[in-house]
């Protein structure tokens, strides 16, 4: 009977799980399962990046995209602690995710040792599964289970490995570990499509709220929004359920939404929640009934009064009610809407008009949006350039749009393009950012042109933190602390290997998106764009009003320059 290391055992077990890559930094006590990558790289790329976050980030963005496992790597103390903010990214937006953690020597563990940290204790509230390998033994059957654990409740496995327990030998002939891996979804409940059926049937203003989960039903949504004639509203992470061409849609509710996604709303008597855990209530309708769809018997009802809650799968249950509801073809209620999206297209397309320099974000989104692919992935950061990309870029039902949506972290759109252009190398990645959240990960634009990934980054730059600026006004405050110095992130692209195109003036935009598209190489767009762009809500609700007012007079009262705002004539009409 043969040995085989621990480590070489569970990077086996990985290949049959269909794991075919991790990111990460290698180290001290993590270098034995490095090793043991190193000898099988035919099957598993690992990816050297520069910060243990964009690890982390990118194993999230990856799993998002795919439904697949995403796994990253760093050693103990310090790497670990690097870690955190993708697995939470992951944790909160319900993708999973393995975190391999490397560990001190198992006999030092209590002794104050260099980089000794707490890694379980650590992990305990981002981890659905949270273990320290006490054997060599034991390892390859802990593996296992993490990987099913983060798949059933789609959540981050942490694995912390002490370095010489990996070292350890086992016998190579272990109990085979089954890889099969069908994930347990509650059966739909007969009443309760009944009572759906007949709920959906007798409404007059229904509103579909569709979120991420959404997603993976779009073909079936279509037909049921279709076949009930009702409009859509989406979530932030739902972008993309249904394509923004379509007649139905009305866009993202809250504050980066539409106007008439608002105004749906308050006017519906039925609202349809499609896989989402929206949790500002304030912008859903007001004592209308609701039938919720989601997957987690938690989420019923978490956040809104449901008349009937469906537990199990979007596309199950949408292909039930395609088949028993009662087709409506003349709606008013979605002609009206209709009407009123129109019209905010067209305020839309005004704003897109804009030719000046320097350059408006809006008219930014229209020329980015002019050399996208039919299936183009948007990793988009967040700040300004989520609510620019959310309201402005119409997707095709082919396309991708990934954002860190609940932990809402800046620096998550370029290891997003990276993980993209690795799941989907055929691809077009757009990552959309703005020079705040890029510079927290640019090191990383050089891992991209190291694995040959050509990539294109948007660096929206205005030398601010401009969402934070409108956060402070919104609230009555003035500006501060948001603004600091510029770089030429073009001439950082070339410096890192890549290519670079720093855009000053409108007239050079659309040849500069062209180059890029046309670039064998990552490219970065570094576009100066017009710091008194206002990203103003779809609706101005009183609080954000008293809010601006109160922030006009003190600008005055204080002598301090007033920001440029919109004509007060184009606030009311088209955010009142």
């Amino acid at each position: 009977m043969g040995k085989i290391k621990a480590s070489e055992a569970v990077v086996r077990l990985f290949e049959n799980w269909g794991i075919d890559h991790i990111y990460g930094i290698p180290g001290d006590s993590i270098n034995t399962m490095v090793e043991a990558l190193r000898k099988r790289e035919s099957k598993i790329k690992f990816y050297t990046v520069r910060h243990e976050e964009v690890a982390s980030l990118a194993a999230a963005a990856y799993s998002k995209l795919t439904g697949k496992i995403g796994v990253c790597l760093a050693i103990g103390g310090p790497g670990a602690i690097h870690l955190l903010n993708g697995m939470y990214d992951a944790k909160m937006d319900h993708v999973p995710m393995l975190a391999l953690v490397g560990h001190i020597p198992a006999r030092l563990t209590g002794t104050d040792y260099f980089q000794e940290v707490d890694t379980v204790e650590l992990f305990k509230d981002v981890a659905v599964y949270n273990k320290e390998i006490t054997s060599a033994e034991s390892f390859p059957t802990v593996v296992n289970q993490a990987i099913r654990t983060a798949y059933q409740e789609r959540g981050v496995a942490v694995l912390s490995i002490p370095d010489d327990i990996a070292l350890g030998e086992i016998s190579d002939n272990i109990p085979q570990l089954s890889t099969v891996f069908e994930k347990k979804t509650p059966g739909l409940v007969q009443d309760d499509l009944n009572e759906a059926v007949a709920l959906i049937n007798s409404a007059n203003n229904p509103v579909i709220l569709a979120g991420v989960g959404a997603k993976s039903a779009k073909k079936e949504l279509k037909e049921f929004a279709e076949r009930i004639s009702a409009p859509v509203c989406v979530t932030l992470p739902g972008k993309g359920a249904l394509s923004d061409k379509h007649p139905n849609f009305l866009g993202n509710i809250g504050k980066i939404g539409t106007k008439p996604a608002y105004e749906a709303m308050k006017s519906s008597d039925l609202l349809i929640m499609i896989g989402t855990d929206y949790p500002y209530a304030a912008y859903l309708p007001e004592g209308a009934k609701c039938v919720q769809i989601d997957l987690d018997p938690l989420k019923i009802g978490k956040r809104y009064s449901v008349t009937v809650g469906i537990v199990g799968d979007a596309a199950k249950t949408l292909a039930y009610l395609n088949e028993h509801t009662t087709p409506v073809h003349d709606r008013p209620f979605l002609k009206t809407c209709q009407d009123k999206m129109a019209t905010w297209w067209k305020w839309m397309a005004e704003e897109q008009d804009n030719r000046k320099s320097p350059i408006a974000p809006e008219a930014l989104m229209e020329a980015i949006e002019s050399i996208s692919e039919d299936d183009t992935i948007y990793s988009v950061d967040v700040g300004t350039s989520t609510v620019w990309s959310t309201r402005y870029l119409k997707l095709s039902g082919n396309q991708d749009f990934i954002v860190s949506a609940w932990l809402g972290t800046m620096g998550c759109g370029l290891p997003g393009a990276i993980a993209a252009k690795q799941a989907f190398p055929d691809r077009q990645a757009i990552a959309i950012t703005g020079d705040g959240a890029f510079a927290m990960v640019m090191q990383d634009f050089s891992t991209a042109v190291y694995y040959k990934m050509p990539i294109i980054v948007v660096v929206l730059n205005n030398r601010q933190l401009s969402f934070i600026k409108y956060e402070q006004q919104s609230a009555g405050q003035l500006k501060y602390g948001i603004d600091f110095g510029d770089i030429d992130y073009a001439k950082f692209a070339e410096a890192c290997g890549g290519k670079g195109f720093r855009v000053n003036k409108y007239e050079d935009l659309q040849p500069a998106l062209e180059a890029a598209k046309a670039s064998d190489v990552p490219v970065i767009l570094d576009v100066v764009v017009d710091v008194d762009a206002a990203p103003l809500p779809g609706k101005i609700v009183m609080d954000e009003a008293k809010g601006y007012a109160r922030f006009a007079s003190k600008s005055v009262m204080e002598k301090h320059k007033l920001e440029k705002m919109p004509p007060l004539k184009t606030v009311m009409r088209r955010f009142l």
